[in-house]
């Protein structure tokens, strides 16, 4: 299981990359996003939760 910190490493990263690719055009769009990019983030982990605990794929 990963810990809090990388989790927050990994959002921070994938933040900073989609903002090179599509910079905010305001505050609003700016939260939203990261509230996006936590909630992929956050199922990335579940699924990857389930696949090391149930032998759960997506294939």
């Amino acid at each position: 299981m990963r810990t809090e910190a990388t989790i927050r490493d990994r959002i921070a990263e994938l933040e900073a990359r989609y903002d090179d690719y599509d910079p905010p055009s305001s505050e609003f769009e700016d939260t939203a996003e990261v509230a996006i990019l936590r909630a992929i983030e956050e199922l990335e982990w579940v699924l990857e939760e389930d696949d090391e605990a149930a032998g759960f794929t997506t294939s």
